[in-house]
Parts: structure tokens; C-alpha cells; sequence
């Protein structure tokens, strides 16, 4: 049994698990963990998984997708092996408990979930009725349950929400923070989260991350102009004792303290976070990414224990190494040496003169505007009343451009993107596509065109069997034989689920049934492609892939792309120009630069910047660069850190390799 005072919330031992009930487990010593795919749904999850999560600790656990991140937690709260049965055997002792014993009821007394699949927690008729249902089930006296319920709405960032309101009529992202603040009023000793900011904007993200770091009593955010609204749990309730997280997102993992990585099956790596995440080797063998200060130093030949995981950092890394900075370009339009990209010749992507575009060279080659929206208006209808989502919006994009569309939740990124493909049709101003207004296509016509990858792939797929998913579009279309074959097998073997023909898709992760139904819209061979938070739910190699992937399309075939998304990452590396929403409204249409340069726009659209801007900021503010333009990606700060100390005549990493290479070259002696 788990005993605190030795330090020990949860203990696993030699746990395997299957969630096919009828498979015979072998012994956790005979299984193969070296190899494992984790998008093949055959054998068990787990893979003799041995963990201790330190009492009072804020643990994160990462891994591949599918690689058994979520089963593990369910391990820690009874719902496998007691609600979910499948084929089990080990140990799980949690708070003392005996797990493996112990009902899902008894268990939540003590540990409280918020599931990847939010929605699924959510049945209350109200706001209020969500979050007291916990606190009623466990008997808590009716005026305490009320304290608690502003307490916890509060917590979350919800306490403007009327308490009567209907949980449907919520955002993504209100729904998954409501469903926080029903496990939170519950006061649980463990708090377990499963991609606890999946569908939450930057704003709604940082919220949410400072409840988290109030209730593990860390100080967890950095930002200027954070929200008020993250205060520490009320009197009677110090929080949680433990944190254990799963997460995709490397930069929200740096603010716990222990880390777990998970492989095939099981732990590979655990210990202090910083050693953890300084471990290159280890974060590349387990499909998670290294946090882009780490690799950028990593490849500039810093030391393990030198290298920075956070902005503020670097300046003293750098200077600790003899790294001076050169910024990309500067603000009058003066590129430098250090830029990676090319340019953009879009009238509505343009920055300074010759600053470099995304530094994934997309939406270079433009052609004639292929959407025209004028004046555009839409409202929804509710009980309260219309509500006006988009408000008057005038936008052009043109043929092979790449444009994100980002804001705050309920700002109207997916609503405007739906009149794309004629999902919405205006309340008034037009659309047009190609010259002719989207309404007037068919919908099998602009479909064609057109494709649409939404926010929830659930909201999209359907099928019995993956196969059937990816060929129903083309088929639809009039393929059959052996064309429709290929369509399919190419989809399929570009998201990497090619031998899962026959699986039935609702059986996979999130991250599986994303890739699912983007295959399904690639089978169909688009002109253009609408991408709703795109990389939502994928691991680091499989989101590199898939948006390299993307990219490719963009650059060869001239793939017109928008895309709505919170990956201020995403936005960086691969879209040269963003427009950014409030209310309704488009705030800024330029260059995703320019955008990252301007500190109080960002702070006015609650937008963070990746960690990579940031850090370019240090630098320049620490060398007395005023006019600086930050870089985008990890080349580029790798390339202004060595260009910059080469201008003072030191060494790089790339100079060291390039010498070796030409000695190689030129000496006799070596064998070639």
C-alpha cells in the first residue's frame, strides 16, 4: 500500500492492461517495449508499467499518442480495472488505497479527473447544477456546495457565467473549464488532468494554468497582464496534496516539478523536470518535444546542465557560452544575415521590406484571390437572443497563401471559416469563391474544392471501419476502383495509418481520429483546406509531420490553407501572414512577424507568444536592440545566436562542422 510518509501518492508495479477482455496477458517481463508503435491498437496499452508519483508533487506525463498516457491515468482513479475491464493485472495502490479493490465511487472521495474527453463529464442542465453534482454526491452540506460553487467558477475563470445557463450553449473552451471547476469543488487529495487545455485560447489557457499552479501552491505565471481570476482555493481547502497531467503541449510541462515519459507501454524516463526535459535523447526516443530553448542550445553545443528552459534564461546562457545575438531583420526593414526564409509578395502579409516570411517558406508563390469576403454579418440564435459572431468582416485570400485565424474562444475564427466551404451562409455581406458566392454552389461542389477539417473529429467521422471513413468523400465525388483505392491508401500512408484499414476509428485516441478524418479530406484531393485547430491532440512527431505535411501541399501543389488555431507556434513556423479576431472583427491583418513584435497587441488579444519570440526578445533587450523583429523558429534562433558570434569572430557550431567536413575532404588519410 501506498504510505505519504514515505513520500508516495501512487505507486504502480507490473501493471499490463488490455482493453480487449478476452486477451490472454503475458509476463510483464516477456513483453517487447523497445519497439512499440502506438498506433497499433494490437496487444496491451500498458506494458509493465512501474511508477512512483511523489506525494505533494506536481507530475506531468508525456509520450507518444496513443502510447497509454490516458490509460495510465485511469489506472489512478478506478476506472480501470473497475469501470473499464478489459484484461488487467499489477498493482495500483493510490492514497492508500488498494485500487485494483476499489469501486470508482469509493476512489473519487480522494482523486478527481477531468477527462481528455471533457464533454463526456458534462450532463448538468446548468452551470450551477455542473459543478454541484460532485459536492452532492458526497454529501456536502447544501450551503457549503453553494461556496463552493463560486469558489470554483471563480477558480477557473467562469464567475461572469450566468449559474442558470446551459452547459451546451458553452464554448470548447468554457466547457472544458467548467468541468475543472466541477472536479475542483470536490476537493480531491489528487488532482488528475488529461489535456486539461486542449480546446482553451491562449487567455483561457493562462487562466486555467495559474488555477492549476495556485492549487499546487506555484507561482506558475509569468506573463504581464495575467488574469485576477486564478486565486488560491478558499479557506477550508489548501488543494490538492498532488497533480498528475497529461500533456502534449512542451511548454505547459515545464511548469510541473516531476516528469514521466512514457514508451511503449511504459516508463521510460522519470525523475526531477529539469533533468527530464534537458535529456534530449530520452524526450526524441519517447516522441515528445524538447523544449525549443533546449534544442536550440543543444545544437550550439551547451552543456546539459547549462541549457535554458524558459525566455527568461537565455540572455545569461548566452552569454555565459559567448553567444551574441542578431536578430532575424529589424523594424526599418534591414534583413539579416540570419534569416532563413524568403519573402512574401502578398499586399496583405507585408511587413517591413525584405523580412523574412515563415520560416517553413509557405505561402511564397500567390495567385489571384481565390475567397472574397465584403462586409460579412452572422448571428446566432439563441434563447437570449441573437448573438452576433461575426461582425462586419472584409477579407481577401489568395490562391497557395497560408493564413492563420487566431483569437480568443467565441472571438469568431471557426464561424467565419465555416462560410468557406458554405457551412454558414452570411446574415448579410458576401462570400465568393473563385468569383461566384459560395451559396451559390452546391455543397458537393464547393465540398470538392473546399475541404474542412473540424475542431472535433468526432463531429466528423462516422464510419464503421477507417477505410469506409477516408473513401466516402471520393466516392461521393464519383471515384470507384482503382483510383478510389489509391486516394485512399495515399491518405492514409500520409497520416500514418495505413494497416488500419479494417479498425474501427472510434476505437483510437483523439490524436488517431484527428488523423482519421484529414485523411478523409485529403482522399478528396482539395484546392483548399480549412483546418480547425489542427494539431490538437497530436504528439510532437506526429504534429512536426502533419504540419510539414501541410506545408508540402502549400509549396508543391499550391494548397490554399486557413487555418483557425491557439498554437502560437503553429502560427510562427508556418503561416506568413495572420489575422487576428475580437468580437467579431479582424484587429490586425498582416505580417505573423509584425505580429510578434508588437508586445501590446499581443497583450490586447491575449495572445503568448512561443517561448522561442520570447527569447529572442531577451536577447535583444539585453543587447540594446530597440528595433528588432523576433524569430519564428528554432533555425532562426540557433542562426542569429551564431551569426552573432561569428560577426565577433568566434567560432560556431556550424563553422566547427564545416571545417571538419572540408579536412575530411582534403585529407588523403581518410578513407572515403
Amino acid at each position: 500500500m501506498t504510505d505519504e510518509e514515505d513520500g508516495i501518492a501512487a505507486r504502480l508495479r507490473n501493471v499490463v492492461f488490455s482493453y480487449d477482455r478476452d486477451e490472454t496477458l503475458p509476463d510483464p517481463e516477456t513483453l517487447d517495449t523497445t519497439d512499440v508503435d502506438p498506433d497499433d491498437r494490437e496487444g496491451p496499452v500498458l506494458r509493465g508499467v512501474d511508477l512512483d508519483v511523489p506525494a505533494g508533487s506536481f507530475t506531468v506525463v508525456m509520450g507518444a499518442s496513443g502510447g497509454g498516457k490516458s490509460t495510465l491515468l485511469r489506472t489512478l482513479n478506478a476506472i480501470i480495472p473497475d469501470f473499464i475491464t478489459g484484461s488487467f493485472d499489477g498493482e495500483v495502490d493510490v492514497l492508500e488505497r488498494d485500487v485494483t479493490a476499489t469501486r470508482v465511487s469509493e476512489m473519487a472521495t480522494d482523486v478527481g479527473m477531468l477527462l481528455q474527453d471533457y464533454e463526456a463529464q458534462l450532463f448538468g442542465t446548468s452551470v450551477a447544477a455542473e459543478v454541484a453534482f460532485g459536492p452532492e454526491n458526497l454529501a456536502v452540506p447544501p450551503a457549503e456546495i453553494d461556496d463552493r460553487i463560486d469558489d470554483t467558477l471563480r477558480l477557473a475563470g467562469l464567475e461572469s457565467l450566468d449559474r442558470r445557463r446551459e452547459p451546451s450553449g458553452l464554448s470548447g473552451g468554457q466547457k472544458q473549464r467548467l468541468v475543472f471547476a466541477g472536479v475542483a469543488a470536490m476537493h480531491p487529495r489528487l488532482l488528475v488532468l488529461d489535456e486539461p487545455t486542449s480546446d482553451l485560447d491562449p487567455s483561457g489557457t493562462r487562466e486555467l494554468l495559474s488555477a492549476i499552479g495556485s492549487l499546487a501552491g506555484a507561482n506558475l505565471d509569468r506573463s504581464p497582464g495575467a488574469s485576477e481570476t486564478a486565486v488560491a482555493a478558499d479557506a477550508d481547502w489548501d488543494g490538492p496534496e498532488t497533480i498528475v497531467m497529461v500533456t502534449h503541449k512542451i511548454e505547459e510541462a515545464l511548469l510541473a516539478d516531476h516528469a514521466v515519459l512514457l514508451q511503449g507501454g511504459t516508463v521510460y524516463r522519470e525523475g526531477p523536470a529539469r533533468e527530464v526535459f534537458t535529456d534530449v535523447e530520452s524526450l526524441r526516443e519517447s516522441r515528445v518535444a524538447i523544449p525549443p530553448l533546449v534544442e536550440a542550445f543543444d545544437r550550439l553545443d551547451v552543456p546539459n546542465e547549462d541549457l535554458p528552459l524558459i525566455p527568461e534564461e537565455v540572455p545569461a546562457a548566452a552569454a555565459d557560452h559567448g553567444l551574441t545575438w542578431t536578430p532575424p531583420a529589424r523594424a526599418d526593414g534591414e534583413p539579416s544575415t540570419s534569416g532563413s526564409a524568403g519573402t512574401t509578395d502578398a499586399p496583405s502579409a507585408a511587413g517591413p521590406a525584405d523580412a523574412p516570411g515563415a520560416p517553413a517558406d509557405t505561402g511564397t508563390d500567390l495567385g489571384d484571390p481565390i475567397f472574397e469576403l465584403e462586409d460579412v454579418v452572422f448571428e446566432y440564435e439563441t434563447d437570449r437572443g441573437p448573438v452576433r459572431a461575426v461582425d462586419g468582416i472584409s477579407l481577401t485570400v489568395r490562391e497557395g497563401e497560408v493564413l492563420a485565424l487566431v483569437g480568443h474562444n467565441g472571438s469568431g475564427k471557426t464561424t467565419l471559416a465555416k462560410h468557406l466551404n458554405g457551412l454558414h451562409e452570411p446574415d448579410a455581406g458576401s462570400v465568393r469563391y473563385d468569383g461566384r458566392e459560395v451559396a451559390d454552389y452546391s455543397m458537393a461542389g464547393i465540398g470538392r474544392d473546399v475541404g474542412y477539417v473540424f475542431q472535433n473529429p468526432d463531429h466528423q467521422i462516422f464510419a464503421d471501419t477507417v477505410r469506409e471513413e477516408v473513401a466516402f468523400g471520393p466516392e461521393n465525388f464519383g471515384l470507384e476502383g482503382e483510383e478510389l483505392d489509391r486516394r485512399v491508401r495515399e491518405a492514409l500512408e500520409t497520416v500514418e495509418l495505413d494497416g488500419l484499414e479494417e479498425a474501427d476509428p472510434f476505437a483510437f485516441s483523439k490524436g488517431q481520429r484527428q488523423r482519421v478524418a484529414l485523411a478523409g479530406i485529403l482522399a478528396t484531393d482539395p484546392e483548399v483546406i480549412v483546418f480547425d485547430e489542427p494539431t490538437t491532440g497530436l504528439d510532437a512527431t506526429q504534429q512536426e509531420r502533419f504540419m510539414q505535411l501541410v506545408a508540402k501541399l502549400n509549396r508543391e501543389e499550391s494548397v490554399t490553407v486557413v487555418m483557425v488555431t491557439h498554437s502560437m507556434d503553429t502560427v510562427a513556423r508556418y503561416a506568413p501572414r495572420t489575422a487576428v479576431l475580437k468580437h467579431g472583427r479582424v484587429v490586425f491583418d498582416s505580417s505573423t512577424r509584425e505580429l510578434f513584435a508588437d508586445a501590446d497587441l499581443l497583450a490586447d488579444n491575449d495572445l503568448q507568444p512561443p517561448h522561442v519570440v520570447e527569447a529572442s526578445h531577451e536577447l535583444a533587450s539585453a543587447a540594446g536592440i530597440d528595433d528588432a523583429l523576433p524569430a519564428l523558429s528554432i533555425d532562426e534562433l540557433v542562426a542569429g545566436l551564431e551569426t552573432g558570434t561569428a560577426a565577433n569572430g568566434k567560432e560556431t557550431a556550424t563553422d566547427a562542422a564545416t571545417e571538419t567536413a572540408t579536412d575530411a575532404a582534403t585529407d588523403p588519410e581518410v578513407d572515403r
